[in-house]
């Protein structure tokens, strides 16, 4: 049962920081519970765009902090998925893409700090929480 639980915290996990890639339409243009990131969604700080951040999701060119860490964060999300189910990867890089994954969405979700942020991070959280407090490893989440 932990298995499922675990699996689904990660998949939440994954989506919100790969909403970045694909912004919300109108009429949530500025983003929305579910969907973090819409097309009008800025940095929180005036001063991160740039290099840190883009003026908005959907502008293209030089790639970004912010844009490194949505790119990380999903693939590490889904590897941790993939080694939680024995699939393709190994079972060892469960712990560390975990890991990777929250740290680089909460850098994500600070440089675009919301209400809308508010969620993911906390997800994030709860991952942390089981990796580095509770000790979740891959075979304890899948024993019986």
């Amino acid at each position: 049962m932990l298995k499922i639980a675990v699996t689904v915290l990660l998949i939440v996990a994954w989506h919100f920081p790969t909403t970045f890639f694909v912004p919300a339409p109108a009429p949530n243009e500025h983003g929305w519970i579910v969907w973090p990131f819409g097309q009008l969604s800025t940095p929180a700080f005036g001063g991160l765009p740039g290099a840190i951040a883009p003026s908005t999701p959907t502008t293209s060119g030089m790639p970004t902090l912010a844009l490194a860490c949505a790119g990380i964060a999903s693939l590490a999300f889904l590897l941790a998925i993939l080694s939680l189910w024995g699939l393709l990867v190994p079972a060892e890089w469960w712990r560390p893409a975990a890991l990777v994954g929250s740290l680089a969405s909460i850098v994500l979700f600070g440089i675009y700090l919301s209400p809308w942020a508010v969620i993911p991070l906390g997800v994030d959280l709860v991952v942390l929480w089981g990796v580095l407090i509770q000790g979740w490893t891959q075979a304890s989440i899948v024993a019986p």
